[in-house]
């Protein structure tokens, strides 16, 4: 069987459908061989590769309730972010404990953007708990992370789904999740300083994730569809459901691709 390698991209909330796509993919017996993300598409895919069940991540999003969201985002001094992501690293580490991304037992990558260089790198060795943080680190949200000696944000700033980097690790079946959010489904309301910057990034990261899917040419796109019921960082279930359906509607053209 050709090896399967999933491309998991950045989207925030929407990344618990990622779990979904995992857990259709699971239950169909194919194997994944390597697993690439960006920002919470590196937080799934990164515990997913360490071994961490499903359903243990599942319950680690669901338990992110207010109290522990304000947890995670308490803020810093000086102010470089609104969270040093202690809390988050934290709960991480007790997961996966010292795990080394070139010890785990599926290949795989954190991209994260170099803030000096503005170039996406790829971060295949190393501190899993490290790689996951630092490519998660929202501007403004987060405080970046010093890794591998560099200083690193969200890897979604740049390289939001990193078809390219699961192809580096071997893969030659490619499956492209991307649960961005198509800036049309942005309902602006009242027009803000802040709607408009979040309008803004939506634009610029879809943008860059379908030009990253027209060059580089996936065999598989899942796409999943959340209609209006959007998930949550409290409310994992219809996200995860979403992606399972997603990933349910591909499974026929992954299946003949794998022979």
């Amino acid at each position: 069987m050709k090896r399967v390698g999933l491309a998991l991209s950045a989207g925030g909330a929407r990344g618990i459908a990622h779990v979904g796509v995992l857990q259709a993919l699971l239950e169909a017996g194919i194997p994944v061989g390597a697993v690439a993300g960006t920002s919470v598409g590196a937080y799934v895919g990164g515990l997913f590769a360490a071994g961490v069940p499903l359903d243990e991540i599942t319950q680690l999003w669901e338990e992110a309730g207010l109290w522990q969201t304000a947890r995670f985002l308490l803020p810093t001094v000086p102010w470089r972010g609104w969270s040093t992501g202690e809390e988050l690293r934290r709960r991480l580490r007790g997961m996966v404990g010292e795990r080394r991304i070139e010890d785990l037992p599926i290949p795989f990558a954190a991209v994260v953007t170099d803030l000096h260089s503005g170039q996406a790198v790829a971060l295949r060795r190393g501190d899993l708990v490290d790689a996951i943080r630092a490519s998660i680190s929202v501007p403004g949200l987060f405080v970046p992370v010093e890794v591998e000696g560099r200083t690193a944000i969200d890897g979604g700033v740049v390289h939001p789904l990193p078809v390219d980097v699961a192809r580096a690790l071997g893969a030659e079946v490619v499956v492209a999740v991307d649960v961005l959010l198509p800036p049309e489904e942005k309902r602006l309301g009242r027009v803000t300083v802040f709607s408009v910057l979040f309008q803004m990034a939506t634009i610029f990261q879809k943008r860059i994730a379908d030009l990253e899917i027209a060059l580089l040419r996936p065999e598989v796109v899942i796409r999943p569809r959340f209609g209006d019921r959007a998930p949550t960082y409290t409310s994992a279930g219809e996200g995860r459901a979403a992606g399972y359906r997603a990933a349910q509607e591909a499974l026929p053209g992954l299946q003949a691709l794998l022979g």
